[in-house]
Protein backbone atom coordinates (compact mmCIF):
# COMPACT_ATOMS: atom_id res chain seq x y z
CA UNK A 1 0.00 0.00 0.00
CA UNK A 2 1.37 3.36 -1.01
CA UNK A 3 1.93 6.05 1.59
CA UNK A 4 -0.57 8.41 0.04
CA UNK A 5 -3.20 5.73 0.21
CA UNK A 6 -3.18 5.27 3.97
CA UNK A 7 -6.90 5.95 4.23
CA UNK A 8 -9.87 4.82 2.24
CA UNK A 9 -13.64 5.05 2.34
CA UNK A 10 -15.41 1.71 2.63
CA UNK A 11 -19.15 1.29 2.28
CA UNK A 12 -20.01 -1.83 4.22
CA UNK A 13 -22.96 -4.18 4.55
CA UNK A 14 -24.19 -6.82 6.94
CA UNK A 15 -23.87 -9.80 4.63
CA UNK A 16 -20.33 -10.79 5.61
CA UNK A 17 -21.04 -11.03 9.33
CA UNK A 18 -24.36 -12.77 8.75
CA UNK A 19 -22.57 -15.26 6.52
CA UNK A 20 -19.85 -15.82 9.13
CA UNK A 21 -22.41 -16.48 11.89
CA UNK A 22 -24.41 -18.77 9.61
CA UNK A 23 -21.26 -20.73 8.76
CA UNK A 24 -20.23 -21.08 12.42
CA UNK A 25 -23.61 -22.65 13.14
CA UNK A 26 -22.05 -25.82 11.73
CA UNK A 27 -20.85 -26.36 15.31
CA UNK A 28 -24.46 -26.96 16.36
CA UNK A 29 -24.49 -30.16 14.29
CA UNK A 30 -20.89 -31.07 15.08
CA UNK A 31 -21.63 -31.01 18.81
CA UNK A 32 -25.24 -32.20 18.80
CA UNK A 33 -24.59 -35.14 16.46
CA UNK A 34 -21.11 -35.77 17.88
CA UNK A 35 -19.62 -35.65 14.38
CA UNK A 36 -16.10 -37.10 14.51
CA UNK A 37 -15.96 -38.68 11.09
CA UNK A 38 -14.73 -39.37 8.41
CA UNK A 39 -11.76 -41.17 9.95
CA UNK A 40 -9.57 -42.31 7.04
CA UNK A 41 -8.44 -45.72 5.82
CA UNK A 42 -6.20 -46.41 8.81
CA UNK A 43 -9.13 -46.40 11.26
CA UNK A 44 -9.75 -49.64 13.13
CA UNK A 45 -12.89 -51.69 12.67
CA UNK A 46 -14.11 -50.74 16.14
CA UNK A 47 -13.58 -47.04 15.39
CA UNK A 48 -15.58 -47.34 12.17
CA UNK A 49 -18.40 -49.19 13.90
CA UNK A 50 -18.47 -46.70 16.76
CA UNK A 51 -18.48 -43.72 14.40
CA UNK A 52 -21.13 -44.96 11.96
CA UNK A 53 -23.32 -47.79 13.19
CA UNK A 54 -26.46 -46.65 14.97
CA UNK A 55 -25.97 -42.97 14.15
CA UNK A 56 -27.87 -42.80 10.88
CA UNK A 57 -30.54 -40.42 12.20
CA UNK A 58 -28.09 -38.00 13.83
CA UNK A 59 -25.72 -37.98 10.87
CA UNK A 60 -28.59 -37.72 8.39
CA UNK A 61 -29.88 -34.65 10.22
CA UNK A 62 -26.35 -33.21 10.43
CA UNK A 63 -25.86 -33.62 6.67
CA UNK A 64 -29.01 -31.59 6.00
CA UNK A 65 -27.96 -28.94 8.53
CA UNK A 66 -24.53 -28.61 6.92
CA UNK A 67 -26.11 -28.22 3.47
CA UNK A 68 -27.79 -25.04 4.74
CA UNK A 69 -25.34 -23.40 7.14
CA UNK A 70 -22.22 -23.95 5.01
CA UNK A 71 -23.76 -21.62 2.44
CA UNK A 72 -22.68 -18.91 4.86
CA UNK A 73 -19.17 -19.16 3.43
CA UNK A 74 -20.48 -18.17 0.01
CA UNK A 75 -22.39 -15.30 1.59
CA UNK A 76 -19.15 -14.04 3.17
CA UNK A 77 -17.51 -13.70 -0.24
CA UNK A 78 -20.66 -12.31 -1.83
CA UNK A 79 -20.91 -9.66 0.88
CA UNK A 80 -17.28 -8.61 0.49
CA UNK A 81 -17.71 -8.42 -3.28
CA UNK A 82 -20.79 -6.20 -2.83
CA UNK A 83 -18.93 -3.93 -0.39
CA UNK A 84 -16.12 -3.39 -2.86
CA UNK A 85 -18.57 -2.61 -5.66
CA UNK A 86 -20.56 -0.21 -3.47
CA UNK A 87 -17.31 1.51 -2.44
CA UNK A 88 -16.41 2.11 -6.08
CA UNK A 89 -13.54 -0.41 -5.96
CA UNK A 90 -14.92 -3.35 -7.93
CA UNK A 91 -12.42 -6.20 -8.16
CA UNK A 92 -13.05 -8.78 -10.94
CA UNK A 93 -11.03 -11.25 -8.87
CA UNK A 94 -14.00 -11.48 -6.50
CA UNK A 95 -16.05 -13.25 -9.17
CA UNK A 96 -13.46 -16.02 -9.21
CA UNK A 97 -13.36 -16.04 -5.39
CA UNK A 98 -17.12 -16.59 -5.24
CA UNK A 99 -16.91 -19.52 -7.65
CA UNK A 100 -13.98 -21.08 -5.78
CA UNK A 101 -15.80 -20.81 -2.44
CA UNK A 102 -18.88 -22.42 -3.97
CA UNK A 103 -16.73 -25.37 -5.09
CA UNK A 104 -15.35 -25.78 -1.56
CA UNK A 105 -18.82 -25.67 -0.01
CA UNK A 106 -20.12 -28.20 -2.54
CA UNK A 107 -17.31 -30.61 -1.67
CA UNK A 108 -17.93 -30.27 2.07
CA UNK A 109 -21.68 -30.79 1.70
CA UNK A 110 -20.93 -33.88 -0.42
CA UNK A 111 -18.59 -35.17 2.30
CA UNK A 112 -21.32 -35.22 4.90
CA UNK A 113 -23.80 -36.67 2.44
CA UNK A 114 -21.41 -39.61 1.98
CA UNK A 115 -20.96 -39.84 5.76
CA UNK A 116 -24.73 -39.98 6.30
CA UNK A 117 -25.12 -42.63 3.62
CA UNK A 118 -22.28 -44.67 5.12
CA UNK A 119 -23.96 -44.62 8.52
CA UNK A 120 -27.25 -45.72 7.02
CA UNK A 121 -25.49 -48.58 5.22
CA UNK A 122 -23.70 -49.56 8.44
CA UNK A 123 -27.00 -49.85 10.27
CA UNK A 124 -28.27 -52.19 7.54
CA UNK A 125 -25.49 -54.74 7.60
CA UNK A 126 -22.61 -53.16 5.68
CA UNK A 127 -19.34 -54.94 6.42
CA UNK A 128 -16.31 -53.31 8.00
CA UNK A 129 -14.60 -53.35 4.62
CA UNK A 130 -17.52 -51.56 2.99
CA UNK A 131 -17.57 -48.98 5.76
CA UNK A 132 -13.84 -48.45 5.31
CA UNK A 133 -14.23 -47.85 1.56
CA UNK A 134 -17.03 -45.32 1.98
CA UNK A 135 -15.30 -43.59 4.88
CA UNK A 136 -12.07 -43.32 2.88
CA UNK A 137 -13.95 -41.68 0.01
CA UNK A 138 -15.55 -39.19 2.42
CA UNK A 139 -12.16 -38.51 3.99
CA UNK A 140 -10.54 -37.81 0.62
CA UNK A 141 -13.39 -35.53 -0.49
CA UNK A 142 -13.21 -33.62 2.81
CA UNK A 143 -9.52 -32.95 2.19
CA UNK A 144 -10.33 -31.48 -1.21
CA UNK A 145 -12.34 -28.73 0.50
CA UNK A 146 -9.16 -26.88 1.57
CA UNK A 147 -7.75 -26.05 -1.87
CA UNK A 148 -10.67 -24.12 -3.40
CA UNK A 149 -11.53 -22.57 -0.03
CA UNK A 150 -7.94 -21.34 0.32
CA UNK A 151 -7.96 -19.92 -3.19
CA UNK A 152 -11.21 -18.07 -2.43
CA UNK A 153 -9.81 -16.53 0.75
CA UNK A 154 -6.54 -15.63 -0.96
CA UNK A 155 -8.41 -13.90 -3.79
CA UNK A 156 -10.53 -11.99 -1.26
CA UNK A 157 -7.43 -10.81 0.60
CA UNK A 158 -5.71 -9.73 -2.61
CA UNK A 159 -8.84 -7.85 -3.67
CA UNK A 160 -8.93 -6.13 -0.27
CA UNK A 161 -5.27 -5.16 -0.65
CA UNK A 162 -5.82 -3.78 -4.15
CA UNK A 163 -8.83 -1.75 -2.98
CA UNK A 164 -6.75 0.02 -0.28
CA UNK A 165 -9.84 0.11 1.94
CA UNK A 166 -8.89 -2.32 4.70
CA UNK A 167 -6.36 -2.48 7.56
CA UNK A 168 -3.02 -3.95 6.54
CA UNK A 169 -3.07 -6.53 9.34
CA UNK A 170 -6.46 -7.81 8.20
CA UNK A 171 -5.20 -8.17 4.64
CA UNK A 172 -2.05 -10.02 5.78
CA UNK A 173 -4.14 -12.37 7.92
CA UNK A 174 -6.33 -13.20 4.94
CA UNK A 175 -3.32 -13.82 2.70
CA UNK A 176 -1.78 -16.08 5.36
CA UNK A 177 -4.98 -18.07 5.88
CA UNK A 178 -5.67 -18.41 2.17
CA UNK A 179 -2.08 -19.27 1.33
CA UNK A 180 -1.82 -21.97 4.00
CA UNK A 181 -5.14 -23.55 3.06
CA UNK A 182 -4.20 -23.51 -0.62
CA UNK A 183 -0.86 -25.15 0.21
CA UNK A 184 -2.63 -27.76 2.32
CA UNK A 185 -5.10 -28.59 -0.42
CA UNK A 186 -2.71 -28.52 -3.34
CA UNK A 187 0.34 -30.27 -1.88
CA UNK A 188 -0.16 -32.02 1.45
CA UNK A 189 -3.30 -34.18 1.16
CA UNK A 190 -1.47 -37.45 0.50
CA UNK A 191 -1.50 -39.78 3.56
CA UNK A 192 2.29 -39.60 3.87
CA UNK A 193 2.04 -35.88 4.67
CA UNK A 194 -0.45 -36.21 7.53
CA UNK A 195 1.94 -34.59 10.03
CA UNK A 196 2.50 -31.57 7.77
CA UNK A 197 -1.25 -31.29 7.16
CA UNK A 198 -1.87 -31.30 10.91
CA UNK A 199 0.64 -28.47 11.39
CA UNK A 200 -1.15 -26.39 8.74
CA UNK A 201 -4.50 -26.69 10.53
CA UNK A 202 -3.84 -23.32 12.15
CA UNK A 203 -5.13 -21.88 8.87
CA UNK A 204 -8.87 -22.42 9.59
CA UNK A 205 -8.50 -20.49 12.86
CA UNK A 206 -6.90 -17.60 10.96
CA UNK A 207 -9.77 -17.73 8.48
CA UNK A 208 -12.36 -17.55 11.28
CA UNK A 209 -10.66 -14.50 12.80
CA UNK A 210 -10.34 -12.86 9.37
CA UNK A 211 -13.99 -13.41 8.43
CA UNK A 212 -15.32 -12.17 11.79
CA UNK A 213 -13.07 -9.11 11.76
CA UNK A 214 -14.07 -8.31 8.19
CA UNK A 215 -17.72 -8.88 9.00
CA UNK A 216 -17.70 -6.62 12.05
CA UNK A 217 -15.81 -3.88 10.18
CA UNK A 218 -18.25 -3.92 7.26
CA UNK A 219 -21.27 -4.10 9.57
CA UNK A 220 -20.05 -1.01 11.45
CA UNK A 221 -19.70 0.87 8.19
CA UNK A 222 -22.92 -0.31 6.58
CA UNK A 223 -24.82 2.93 7.13
CA UNK A 224 -22.43 5.51 5.69
CA UNK A 225 -18.90 5.93 4.41
CA UNK A 226 -16.42 6.30 7.26
CA UNK A 227 -12.64 6.61 6.95
CA UNK A 228 -10.81 3.42 7.88
CA UNK A 229 -7.11 3.69 8.82
CA UNK A 230 -4.78 1.20 7.17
Amino acid sequence: MDGEDTQGLVKGNRLVLIGAVLYLLEWVAILAANVSIPLGADATGSQLASGYVGHEDALGWAAGWFSVVLLGRILIVTGLRAALVDSGRRQPLMDFATAAMAVGVTLEVATYGIVAGTSWAGSHGASTGELRILDSVAFAVSGMVWGPTGIAILCCAVAMWRSRLFPRVLVIMGIAAGGLLTLLGAVFLAPRYVDVASALMIAPALFWIWMLWTGVLLWRHSEKRIPVAV
